[in-house]
């Protein structure tokens, strides 16, 4: 049965894997013989086939997405580096509506001396400026990007470069005023100190009388350099170093002479600050005193002489000019004692200037070698003593320290008198002395504690015990065999109970 598919109008999938058909031409040279003419009748379901094969219609769906919203467009005139450096500080920053109103009245609650610093490297310069201005006028209907708006905000504050200056010179100047005035009251502390300390002029005078004698020369000084070296100097006999020596001969000749290292406490923070550091940063005070009075009078253009901020800038810096002037003099007359003080030491400050913190730095760093030797000498004749006491005593026993304190062995006893001390007769008698003294009779405080040792030594000596031996705890009980030889009694029967 032959199904005609354009009378079902069902519409068979043509492009399944089915066999080629032959061809009509070759379909007539079929051989009565062949397999497609003897080929056996079968049944098939064509209505199952029709169910199976059809062609199905696939209908195109339109993909429901949400339409994605187009991306706003910005202005954006800055390049990638400038435009990625004002967002990581925009992070940082209050919120551009309140930073106009924040400089313009110095509010710190709002602005950091860190973001002072941040402000100052956003400020767009004049082509900057002009950019946006034009990218602006050029696209109104456009939106500044944040950045963009952002350093346009800024560039609206009217002389805003200078008055963050003046701003931030009114946080730095009192820093820069202290930090200046504590090195020159230090380095004045240590002239006074240098030339009082005796521990230090009695160190270079036996330096100076060692050198002189080494050499074989007679010399009125030497340069202070030379205590950088001392510690390498070493004796040929015990490989001391002369610091060491030094040490021995301070101790020997002088024990009330105190640290040295402690003594000079100013000299030890003269030489951690570098001076050229001290002298920079009071130019730069200078300069930037200068350079805020101009911006001062770039703002005054602008600003009125009766506003409040106005006023207090001026008074500031007023008062700023008369401090940097006094600070100058200072500097200068301090500087004049260090050289009065490099001259007590026989150095020349004008043929060869030495800084102050090198000058200090030698003589603080001498200072802790000499603290080290010195502490080392003191523990070595500490232990001298001591082992010179304990030879003393050695031989003699607590009994005969009574004899000691009151001075009747005037060194160590014979042994004949200890073996004879140490008898069990005299040593009942002196216990039998020490009962029978009244608590009323008047003793002196080493024969007491000689006394007390005694009577403890004899109460607590070693005793004579007697071991006793012990008892097992079947000891009252009879041998068996020695039971059975000797026969049982009629009591005993009746104490174990056997009838």
């Amino acid at each position: 049965r032959v199904v005609s598919t354009q009378s079902t109008g069902v519409n068979l999938n043509k492009t399944t894997g089915l066999p080629p058909t032959i061809p009509h031409y070759a379909a007539e040279k079929i051989e009565s013989d062949s397999i497609w003419k003897d080929r056996p009748e079968v049944t098939v379901d064509y209505d199952q086939l029709v169910t199976l094969f059809t062609k199905k219609k696939i209908e195109t769906r339109r993909s429901v997405e949400a339409e994605k919203p187009t991306a706003m467009k910005f202005i954006r005139v800055l390049e990638g580096n400038r435009s990625r450096e004002v967002g990581i500080a925009m992070a940082k920053l209050p919120a551009a509506r309140h930073i106009k109103q924040a400089i313009m009245n110095m509010d710190p609650s709002h602005i950091t001396r860190e973001s002072i610093s941040s402000l100052v490297k956003l400020v767009s310069s004049d082509e900057e400026r002009n950019q946006i201005i034009e990218a602006k006028s050029a696209n109104p209907d456009i939106p500044l990007g944040k950045e963009e708006d952002f350093v346009h905000t800024l560039s609206n504050i009217p002389n805003i470069r200078s008055r963050l200056n003046i701003w931030a010179f009114m946080i730095d100047f009192d820093a820069m005023e202290d930090e200046v005035a504590d090195y020159l009251m230090d380095l004045k502390e240590c002239c006074k100190e240098l030339r009082s300390c005796k521990t230090l002029h009695l160190i270079i005078s036996y330096l100076l009388e060692i050198g002189n004698f080494l050499r074989q020369e007679s010399c009125d000084g030497f340069d202070l350099s030379f205590l950088s070296k001392v510690a390498d100097i070493k004796d040929t006999v015990k490989k001391q170093t002369l610091v060491h020596h030094i040490a021995c001969l301070m101790h020997e000749n002088h024990p009330s002479q105190g640290d040295l290292h402690r003594e000079i406490g100013h000299t030890h923070r003269i030489g951690r600050i570098q001076f050229d550091e001290v002298s920079s940063t009071i130019g730069r005070m200078d300069e930037l005193c200068d350079r805020s009075w101009e911006d001062l009078r770039i703002i005054s253009k602008h600003t009125s002489s009766t506003n409040e901020i106005m006023q207090k800038q001026l008074t500031f810096l007023r008062s700023v000019a008369e401090r940097i002037t006094i600070l100058k003099l200072i500097f200068k007359r301090v500087s004049n004692r260090y050289y009065n003080l490099l001259i007590y030491f026989g150095i020349d400050p004008v043929k060869r200037f030495t800084p102050p913190d090198e000058f200090c730095r030698t003589i603080s760093e001498f200072a802790l070698e000499y603290r080290t030797a010195i502490e080392a000498v003191i523990l070595e004749q500490t232990k001298k003593k001591k082992m010179k006491e304990r030879r003393k005593t050695r031989g003699i026993k607590i009994t005969d320290l009574k004899n000691m304190v009151s001075g009747k062995h005037a060194g160590r006893p014979d042994k004949s008198e200890s073996a004879g001390q140490t008898s069990e007769s005299k040593s009942k008698k002196l216990l039998a002395k020490t009962k029978s003294s009244s608590a009323q009779e008047t003793m002196d405080t080493p024969e007491e504690v000689a006394m007390s040792l005694e009577s403890a030594l004899q109460s607590d000596g070693p005793r004579r015990r007697t071991r006793q031996r012990l008892k097992s705890k079947m000891a009252q009980r009879k041998s068996l065999r020695r039971t059975l030889k000797n026969g049982i009694t009629e009591e005993e029967l009746n104490a174990a109970g056997i009838k």
